[in-house]
Formats: C-alpha cells, structure tokens, sequence
C-alpha cells in the first residue's frame, strides 16, 4: 500500500505548502552555529586522502585496524564493530530519520569522531561539542516524482549551505570529503546489495538470503528505510562524473559487493606500495 506522500495527488496539493516549510527551514539552517561551522571545514585537507567506510557485510574489523592513523568517514551502525577493533571514525555521519531516533542514546556512549547529524525533526540528545547538524536537500515533495525517484542530479560544492540527498549517506559522506578538500576518496565495505530494496514501481522486495550488515547477530535492517539501489546508483554515477572532472580520484576497495561505478581497487594492494599511494594506478 503507497503512503500519502506517495499519492500523486497529494503531492500536488502539499508541494506549495512543502515549498515554504523547506525554504522556512532552510533560512533558520542559515543562520545556525553549525552553517558557519561547517564554512570553516572548507579545504581544511587539502590534497590528502580519506577512506568512506560502509556497514555492509564485507567489512571486517581487520581492515579497520589497518586506518587507525588514516582520516575516516563512517557512518550509521558502525559502533558496533567497536568491539573488535581500536580503530575509531575521523567523522561520523547519520541522515536516516530512523537510525537517529533509535541509535542516538547508544551512539553516544562511542568516541565516533565528530558526529555530522541530519538537522530537521529529531531532537538531539547527547553532548553538543563533537555534534553538527547538516541541511539536507532533497526532491521529496516533487509533485511529479515519488520519493523513490527523486535523487539530485549535482553534487553540492558548498555543503555549509547545504547537501544533495542521494538515496545513501555515502554520497553526503563522499561531498563531504569534496569539501574537505581531500583528492583520494577509497570506499571500503559498501557491497550494494540488500535484502530489503524498492524496484522501480516504488514496491518493497524482499530476498532473506541477502546479508545487509557486518553485525548479523545484533543489526535489524528492518529498523531503517529499504535501500533504494537505482536512486544510489544514480547518485554514485554523479559523484563519479564531479571527481573524474575536479582531479579527485574514488576508488572502490570494497571487497566483493555490487558497486561498479568506480574503478576497483584490491584494499590489500593499497598497504604493498609503501604508504598507498596509488597516484600511478
């Protein structure tokens, strides 16, 4: 069964109202501690390179321990690998309205880096000085398009201003790291493939064979929204097209998984030339 928002009617009549609560919104982001925060993050690593860490289930804790010293993003579920391993995110993303409401009380307990949180509906609860919220911009309310069709279409350049949902915090996390300043993006541990996904009529399809997470005692995927793998894909498409035409290089050195969008990378190979410099691959 659609939900409201899905019903094209619906959304014609709530866009103009929708239109002025996101520009409403928008302008209060604006004026924000955390707008100006984030102005000063601007090309803050310059030239350096960075590692964007999934949850999905080919990440181990060992790779982990190999980016201890590396600058990391990481992202929803991920402290609870924390047990396994020293390593700690360099920053820590969450955009799904789910996972922060129902993660936040435990996220607080880990050292997760600095905690770039989605600004909007939920309360923050926790200590505030590691905390920004980030203005997330999206085609929600598209009178002509159902959420699972509404991807942006560009990478933002100015992420103090605001971010392009991509169906995935990876892209939030990838025009993060653009933002930063870093040239070498390397994706660990995103496999693309889960077990609850829309097709392309907006329907929930299931297949139980499909492992969604490193943690299979503890994770119920069911907890967060169903991916939706053509808008992601979509999104990833566009990341690569601003890195191959801004002299950024992102590779993909996830092991196994179904992203193909990036040129692949064996992560094992990344630590055989004396430091992973793979400025000659």
């Amino acid at each position: 069964m659609k939900s409201i928002k899905e019903i094209k009617v619906v959304r014609i009549l709530a866009k103009p109202y929708m239109d002025w609560k996101r520009k409403t919104e928008h302008d209060t982001y604006l004026r924000s501690p955390d707008h100006f925060y984030l102005k000063t993050l601007r090309g803050i690593h310059n030239g350096q390179r960075c590692f964007i860490i999934g949850n999905g289930p080919s990440l181990c804790a060992a790779d982990l321990d190999l980016l201890r010293d590396e600058f990391t993003f990481a992202a929803n579920w991920i402290f609870k690998i924390f047990d396994q391993t020293d390593w700690r995110p360099t920053y820590y993303l969450s955009v799904d309205d789910k996972v922060l409401k129902e993660a936040q009380h435990e996220l607080f307990n880990y050292d997760c880096g600095h905690k770039f949180l989605r600004y909007g509906k939920n309360k923050i609860i926790g200590p505030t000085n590691k905390i920004t919220q980030i203005y997330i911009e999206d085609l929600l309310f598209s009178s002509n398009a159902p959420r699972v069709y509404a991807p942006m279409k560009y990478i933002s350049e100015d992420v103090s201003d605001h971010f392009c949902n991509g169906g995935t915090v990876t892209f939030e996390s990838i025009q993060l790291a653009i933002y930063m300043g870093f040239k070498e993006i390397y994706l660990l541990g995103i496999d693309h493939n889960y077990s609850r996904t829309y097709d392309l009529q907006g329907k929930i399809q299931v297949d139980t064979t499909i492992e969604d997470h490193f943690d299979h005692r503890e994770f119920n995927f069911k907890t967060a929204y169903p991916a939706n793998l053509n808008t992601a894909e979509y999104s990833y498409t566009i990341a690569k097209e601003y890195c191959d035409t801004h002299g950024i290089k992102i590779y993909n050195a996830t092991r196994g998984g179904k992203l193909e969008v990036f040129k692949r990378i064996e992560f094992d190979n990344i630590w055989k030339t004396g430091g992973g410099n793979l400025s000659t691959y």
